[in-house]
């Protein structure tokens, strides 16, 4: 799938993801050592109010499963990592789904060949409440003429 072809708008399901309370803990532990991701009594005790996985564990999960969800794109390169909010906590052993949009597709203004497109994530809990919303800029190849 070339940058002309992508489904401008469309919701793309990209699955769901459920963090366990180890896997927190050992990304925290590893690459973001905050005690409300390490210690469920000092995290209780935060402004979180109990063990929630890091943001950037969390975008990380969502956007592992975007990737899988748009396997055929001809993307190139990743090119930002576009503004992520965090609306809510992610929680241990909670479920999260993930779907993606395109929001953006355009030439690119130094190569005729390629082009830039933008995609935004979301991620909600099982009430479907936003928990969290990113989004990538990525390098995609236009079709070949001809």
């Amino acid at each position: 799938m070339y940058l002309e072809d992508l489904p401008m708008g469309q919701d793309i399901d990209c699955g769901s993801f459920t963090l366990t309370e180890a896997e927190i803990i050992d990304f925290a532990t590893r690459f973001d050592p905050q005690p409300w991701h390490l210690d469920d009594d000092l995290a209780r005790n935060s402004y979180f109010q109990g063990l929630c996985a890091s943001g950037v564990h969390s975008q990380a999960a969502a956007i592992g499963l975007m990737v899988r969800a748009i396997n055929g794109v001809a993307i190139v390169a990743g090119g930002a990592l576009n503004q992520a909010i965090f609306k809510a906590p992610v929680r241990p052993g909670q479920t999260y789904a993930v779907t993606a949009r395109w929001t953006e597709a355009r030439p690119s203004v130094r190569n005729p060949k390629r082009g830039v497109a933008v995609i935004a994530i979301e991620a909600t809990d099982s009430a479907g409440a936003t928990v969290m919303q990113a989004g990538v800029t990525y390098v995609v190849d236009r079709r070949p003429p001809g």
